[in-house]
């Protein structure tokens, strides 16, 4: 009987140690904080690196801190998923015309959203893209940060203030093998020590 409740003990050990995921999260904000105010002449690269293979990405957003567009009148600010960008934030001179391809940004990607600022000249908006609205652009995410490095293409087509742009990044662990091959071992072993009984 003591074998028994051994047996039985350790594959439940097991089995909570293979499926109790912790979620992590992760902050990051770009060099500038607020990427030079976001001038128009220019669009922006921003390479963020990740060393977290055995953690699976399930949430970001990307926030912008009271943004609010130089005047009052309708100007875009493009924003895109990039893959393999190159680390840290790049400027990239587009002389105010706006980066449409995301191609024309040095990583490939993937579009997320354009902004409109409403008012134009202030006050301004804390603004915030929870990326699991837009598509499969999580998915995307994963896919990106898999080589080690992703982040984001902005381009704004007017000036736009702000006092700070954050991503901030929710993962959940995947069982690395070895975890499940124990798993799978004590289970067996459970079934043959059962059998033998």
């Amino acid at each position: 009987m003591k074998k028994l409740l051994f047996a039985v003990t350790m594959t439940a050990l097991l089995i909570f140690g293979a499926v109790s995921v912790q979620a992590e999260v992760y902050t990051f904000q770009p060099s500038p904080v607020d990427l030079w105010d976001l001038s128009h002449a220019y669009a922006y690269e921003w390479g963020i690196e990740w060393n977290h293979p055995n953690e699976a990405i399930t949430e970001v957003t990307l926030s912008f801190d009271n943004i609010y567009n130089w005047q009052p009148e309708p100007n875009w600010l493009h924003i895109n998923l990039l893959d393999n960008p190159e680390v840290g934030v790049n400027r990239i001179y587009d002389n105010g015309m706006t980066i449409v391809d995301i191609n024309q940004f040095d990583g490939q990607g993937t579009y997320i959203d354009t902004y409109t600022d409403p008012f134009g000249g202030g006050p301004g908006v804390d603004l915030a893209y929870n990326l699991s609205e837009y598509g499969n652009a999580i998915t995307m995410a994963n896919q990106y940060a898999s080589d080690g490095v992703w982040g984001f293409g902005i381009d704004p087509d007017c000036h736009f203030y702000n006092d700070g742009i954050t991503v901030t990044v929710t993962t959940t662990a995947v069982p690395e093998p070895a975890t499940m091959l124990l798993l799978g071992a004590g289970l067996l072993g459970l079934g043959i020590y059962r059998r033998k009984k």
